[in-house]
């Protein structure tokens, strides 16, 4: 199976996903009253999957750049914020431990997730700016 078979299954399925998600959330508002903020962040859920995806087949439309240098950077990049990342960890023990902040899970699981997450892109963002990792 190819890259572009891929993604083609990839498309297929997360606007079929996306549906699913979309009529789930349109029968909860429709048939079951008490649900009416489920229902609607499910609508909302499945219009951003079906946009992500439109978007990534619209940008992917000769299948997806991927050489060695376009894998050596992201590699990089992501070794890169999982060590950003476990220095958070640590810096949030300690915050703990010196009860500087009153933090419950959500809050650390929070900071966790979107220093992964903005670590990861914009390591990798700057890595494909500067042309090569060394």
């Amino acid at each position: 199976m190819n890259d572009m078979d891929k993604l083609e299954k990839y498309i297929k399925m997360s606007y079929t996903l996306g549906a699913i998600i979309i009529l789930a959330g349109v029968t909860l508002v429709t048939v079951i009253q008490n649900y009416q903020q489920a229902g609607i962040s499910l609508i909302n859920i499945g219009a951003i999957i079906i946009f992500v995806t439109l978007w990534r087949a619209r940008r992917y439309r000769d299948g997806p750049v991927k050489d060695e240098r376009t894998v050596k950077i992201g590699a990089y990049g992501l070794s890169y914020s999982w060590f950003i990342t476990l220095m958070v960890i640590a810096l949030l023990f300690w915050v703990d431990e010196l009860e500087l902040i009153r933090m419950n899970v959500k809050h650390v699981l929070g900071i966790l997730m979107f220093t992964m997450i903005i670590t990861a892109k914009g390591i990798q963002w700057y890595l494909f700016r500067q042309g090569d990792v060394e």
